[in-house]
């Protein structure tokens, strides 16, 4: 059975096969147990910050509230659905958007 969120979303969660298709073509996600995972490295703590806050207000567009951790030059993201107790449609759709934020930054 669906579950819809708030946002008009499936909330169910993803079978393997799906999560794994899916991994596949992403450029900056793996799997970690239940969970999409990525580290994006910045030449410094400023660049890092920055893009944590992007992936902040993404989320809170969302309501949804990935593990981000920022270091000097990296942030690691541990993206999951807590209600679902794995991946679900939504963590792909945040996922995309993160990654696309990603792409548009300027590696110089």
């Amino acid at each position: 059975m669906k579950k819809i969120d708030q946002f008009n979303v499936d909330m169910s969660e993803l079978s393997e096969d799906e999560i794994v298709e899916w991994v596949e073509e992403s450029k900056i996600w793996s799997i970690e147990g239940d969970r999409l995972v990525t580290r994006v490295e910045f030449n410094g703590y400023r660049e890092a910050c920055f893009f944590a806050n992007t992936v902040f207000t993404l989320s809170e567009k969302q309501f949804h509230h990935p593990k981000v951790v920022v270091e000097y030059g990296s942030v690691e993201i541990d993206l999951w659905s807590h209600d679902a107790e794995g991946l679900t449609e939504r963590d792909l759709e945040l996922a995309e958007q993160i990654e696309d934020v990603v792409a548009e930054v300027d590696w110089n």
